[in-house]
């Protein structure tokens, strides 16, 4: 029986490195007898650049089953998001088990702090977000996701991988071909430098006063402009206070027990925070190179009107306002004939 192999994420787990990896390695699968359906992201996959996998949560049923129907071999299909949707609808795993194949699905997950660490990152960096560190270790879910997410599987019958990226991040490939069961070298890395890194403490901080003071589309001209100027920056965590750390690991230390009694202890959560100096608001000074601060002068410039030309228009404005025959936009009409006819 053929299977079908679902990589449901979840997210700032390796993904796009991942998806890269498939989309270029096509060949190498289909010859493991993995087909590895084409998709219109490949060309930004193959890249390095984001993607989305291969797959549409919304239309996972439909695509599942029409790739299995075109082929005789094993099926695989990604998509970081895939998780969102069957924790949402529960009989969607279900569904997808009875198409026929015997399904199988991967999931990844990293350590609840480095994890969170990554996602308030994105979330200031794209998502416009203006909520301290602070707060947003109050609310973070991750863990009981995944133990939903866990239970839904088993309740389902289909198989489940689950994988600790913080445990393989340095050699993410090698973590993915053991979970499908291909030799090591199936799969062919992206080339090329890093993309869409991470912000420092200090330009992760600036972004979000630029959100809570601008709004989101600032990330063009603060986040974007770094990244893309300046890749090769080395970003570090955001930082807590010391009363957040601790109520985040009071929180979190029972749902990580539950998810380890679950998995491999190759794969098992640890739950350690760093305790790297920060002051009672979770605050440290804030400092920038250099070049960061040209990227920054330069990109924000940009954005900014010059006010010698807005005056000028103003003056013209006040003039044609004030005039004493005709209408505003007549006059205008009147003025571009008089230059033409001149």
């Amino acid at each position: 029986m053929a299977r079908l192999i679902l990589h449901i994420g979840h997210g700032k787990t390796g993904s796009s490195a991942l998806q890269s990896a498939l989309a270029l390695s096509t060949d190498a699968l289909a010859a493991q007898g993995i087909v590895y359906p084409e998709h219109a992201s490949f060309t930004q996959a193959r890249a390095g650049q984001i993607s989305a996998g291969n797959v549409n949560g919304r239309t996972l049923v439909a695509t599942a089953k029409a790739a299995l129907k075109r082929n005789q071999h094993d099926v695989l299909l990604s998509n970081e998001s895939l998780i969102h949707f069957f924790l949402n609808d529960p009989e969607l795993l279900p569904k997808i088990a009875d198409l026929g194949a015997d399904t199988r699905v991967i999931l990844y997950v990293r350590n609840p702090y480095d994890h969170a660490c990554s996602v308030y990152g994105q979330t200031v960096k794209r998502g416009g977000a203006v909520a301290s560190f602070d707060s947003f270790l109050a609310g973070y879910p991750t863990p009981a996701k995944v133990r939903a997410m866990i239970q839904i599987a088993e309740k389902a019958g289909v198989g489940l991988t689950v994988v600790n990226y913080s445990n393989h991040a340095g050699d993410i490939l090698r973590s993915l071909t053991d979970a499908l069961g291909v030799p090591a070298d199936t799969l062919t890395p992206a080339a090329g430098g890093r993309v869409n890194r991470s912000l420092t403490r200090s330009e992760l901080e600036l972004q979000r006063m630029f959100n809570h003071h601008w709004g989101r589309r600032s990330s063009r001209f603060v986040s974007d402009a770094l990244c893309n100027a300046l890749p090769d920056i080395r970003a570090d965590r955001p930082v807590a206070s010391a009363q957040a750390l601790d109520a985040f690991v009071a929180r979190q230390a029972p749902i990580v027990a539950e998810v380890n009694a679950l998995l491999p202890p190759s794969e098992a959560y640890t739950l350690e925070v760093p305790r790297d100096g920060a002051g009672a608001d979770g605050q440290t000074d804030l400092t920038f190179t250099p070049a960061q601060m040209e990227v920054l002068v330069e990109a924000i410039s940009a954005r900014i009107p010059n006010m010698l030309e807005n005056d000028r228009w103003h003056r013209l404005l006040i003039r044609l306002r004030g005039g004493q025959h005709g209408s505003f936009p007549g006059r205008i009409m009147r003025m571009i004939r008089g230059r033409k006819n001149g």
